[in-house]
């Protein structure tokens, strides 16, 4: 499925899970699985994925596949890197 119906100018995009599915090829109940183990927040509550949540799975994936990381090392991984970005936002803030 494409984009949400709903859609109007200046709304972010938002993806259902068979079309994240497809696009990051990674299986539903793969993805569902990372939803329920806490690597993949910032979905609307109502099934829908935004741009970040397709980047997120991109990583995950990324992680899982290259470093054979685990579901604890990858939530720590991606905690940190968040925690990395807000830091360098905050300085370049400061400029």
């Amino acid at each position: 499925m494409n984009p949400s119906p709903e859609f109007e100018a200046g709304d972010p995009l938002t993806y259902d899970l068979e079309f994240v599915a497809e696009l990051t090829s990674i299986a539903s109940q793969t993805i569902l699985d990372y939803q329920e183990q806490g690597l993949l927040p910032g979905t609307d509550g109502h099934g829908g994925f935004d741009d970040e949540s397709v980047y997120t799975l991109r990583r995950i994936e990324h992680l899982r596949r290259t470093y054979e990381a685990n579901p604890s090392g990858i939530k720590l991984i991606l905690e940190l890197t968040a925690e990395v970005e807000r830091l360098r936002a905050a300085l370049r803030s400061q400029r």
